[in-house]
């Protein structure tokens, strides 16, 4: 039987429909797995190949920084300071003379201090009778000195050595910038040294040196500003590879005429050149800046020696002496100079006995951040119908009915000759003990003004009633 052309039809499309049908159910179970691992595999490259896109330069520069995710960071031990990791440090501590009739000097060095001539230097100076403070300031220059520099930088704090024993003693700090007032204000040297020049070499050897002379000539007049003398050791010499011989020569012949004022004042030169001490040849190894440990002791003991030298000179002179009599202070000579001053009227004053009924405490007085302190006392007048007029004058309270009135006296309670902050004389009056005094009103006082800008104690809450100071008010800083 043959079959019609429609059957045919209708049978070819039952089997299509059937194979599509099969085909259909083959890859619904195929495709998505497949495709899952293919989308995980890109994931995959993806995680391990992707890379930031650069920044442009204004993006870098400019944008700004997303936030970044917070994460966990682990808690590592407290670490000690160490040489390698020194501990930051901000402060200048004064430190007491530990025998009034040394001379003290002090060594504000750079980075050559921190080698074998630091300690050689120290040694030769201790060795002859003298006080020896030395600070050597990795990469110190008048720029750093004179505040153009504000890092901390790493500081070689030698012990202060009064005898042999005491040398080469050192802890290093970071420390940040001080100015030589600082050290000046600190250690009230009576010879200041400085040790400096390789760090600023090529600018003494410039074209334009006006800005360092004028950072030397600073550095120089705080140095002196109490009355120290003042010299410098200048820098070693250096490999011809790194500096050619005719840049040094420029160099010290610079620096010798920024000091030639200086040494002229002084009477004697005051620049060392230490390049005949401190030859650094061809062949020596290092920088070629810094010497060796043999050369640089050698130059330790030259420089030390020239110190000698020119200390020897001024005490022969008689220029150049520590007296074992208490110091004339800065404090003192302010006060001094003031009441020099002429003055068109004198402070009004009057005389009479006082008994101390309490005295202001200035608590441990090593702790002041001031070298001298000034306490209020209070005492109670004896016999005020004497001295009523006077009273009256002053506008203190007459009324004595209730008793005889309180009078304030600012006295100067702690002084410091170079041995570091000590209690005055004065300190020791007994409560209870009468006092003869002639005072003054301290608002009508030429000291007025700067005793307000010094250290005062005051326990007492009347803070309305006038404030007196003693006639002897200078001699009151004695011991």
């Amino acid at each position: 039987m043959i079959a019609s052309p429609v059957s045919a039809l209708r049978r070819r499309l039952r089997i299509a429909w059937c194979c599509h049908l099969a085909l259909w159910v083959i890859l619904s179970s195929v495709v998505p797995a497949r495709a899952e691992g293919l989308f995980q595999k890109r994931s995959e490259r993806q995680v391990k190949t992707s890379k930031p896109s650069k920044p442009k330069p204004f993006q870098s520069l400019f944008a700004p920084k997303k936030p970044e995710k917070l994460r966990a960071i682990p808690i590592e031990p407290l670490a000690l300071p160490t040489a390698e990791a020194p501990l930051l440090s901000g402060s200048l501590t004064p430190v007491p003379r530990s025998q009034p009739a040394q001379l003290r000097i002090f060594v504000l060095g750079d980075s050559q201090s921190l080698l074998p001539f630091g300690p050689e230097l120290q040694k030769t100076l201790v060795a002859a009778g003298h006080e020896v403070l030395f600070h050597g300031v990795k990469n110190g220059t008048p720029y750093y000195w004179q505040g153009k520099w504000t890092s901390p930088v790493l500081t070689r704090l030698y012990e202060p050595a009064a005898v042999p024993e005491a040398c080469g003693r050192w802890s290093e700090v970071a420390m940040p910038p001080r100015s030589i007032a600082d050290y000046v204000a600190s250690y009230d040297p009576d010879v200041f040294i400085f040790q400096a020049g390789t760090n600023f070499e090529e600018d003494l050897a410039g074209d334009y040196t006006a800005g360092i002379l004028g950072l030397i000539d600073t550095s120089l007049r705080e140095a002196s500003s109490r009355g120290a003398k003042v010299l410098w050791i200048g820098q070693p010499d250096a490999r011809d590879d790194v500096k050619d011989v005719a840049l040094q020569d420029r160099a010290v012949t610079t620096l010798r005429a920024a000091l030639a004022t200086t040494g002229a004042s002084q009477h004697y030169d005051a620049f060392f050149d230490s390049r005949n001490a401190c030859p650094i040849p061809e062949g020596t190894p290092g920088d070629g800046e810094h010497p060796t440990d043999e050369t640089g002791k050698a130059w330790g003991l030259a420089a030390g020696n020239w110190v000698l030298e020119q200390l020897h000179r001024w005490q022969c002179d008689g220029t150049l002496q520590r007296s074992a009599q208490p110091a004339t202070t800065p404090v003192t000579q302010l006060l001094t100079s003031k009441l020099q001053t002429p003055t068109t009227t004198p402070p009004r004053s009057f005389e009479a006995e006082f008994e101390l009924v309490a005295k202001s405490d200035p608590g441990d007085i090593a702790t002041l951040p001031y070298t001298d302190a000034f306490s209020v006392f209070r005492y109670r007048l004896r016999q005020p119908t004497l001295h009523l007029p006077q009273l009256l004058d002053f506008g203190l309270p007459v009324d004595l009915s209730k008793g005889e009135p309180a009078i304030y006296v600012l006295h100067w309670a702690v002084h410091n000759d170079g041995q570091g902050p000590r209690a005055t004389k004065v300190t020791a009056r007994q409560v209870g003990e009468t006092y003869a005094m002639r005072i003054s009103p301290l608002s009508e006082h030429p000291l007025n003004g700067p005793l307000g800008t010094m250290t005062q104690f005051n326990d007492f809450d009347d803070f309305l009633a006038p404030i007196f100071v003693a006639s002897n008010l200078l001699e009151e800083r004695a011991y």
